[in-house]
């Protein structure tokens, strides 16, 4: 299995798992089937696969949000770049 990333560069996925997103003041956020690429150097979280899972994902004022679409729950997320 491999992922292609916007500069048409493939890499090999090395594993597959699940990762929980500690979060400051809000509860954790954990993502299933999320594959391991040994040699990216950044952690990539994929717009499209979260809208895939019933996301709206919102960017607004340097921050991310999550809405998931059938219950209508807010998650902040926080990034770093």
């Amino acid at each position: 299995m491999h992922i292609e990333m916007g500069d048409d560069g493939k890499y090999s996925v090395t594993g597959v798992g699940t990762i929980t997103f500690h979060r400051e003041h809000v509860s954790p956020l954990t993502l299933k089937n999320v594959m391991h690429v040994s040699r990216l150097t950044k952690n990539l979280v994929s717009i499209s696969t979260l809208e895939d899972r019933r996301y709206d994902v919102i960017f607004s004022k340097g921050k991310v949000f999550l809405q998931h679409i059938a219950t209508g729950e807010v998650k902040k997320m926080r990034i770093r770049v």
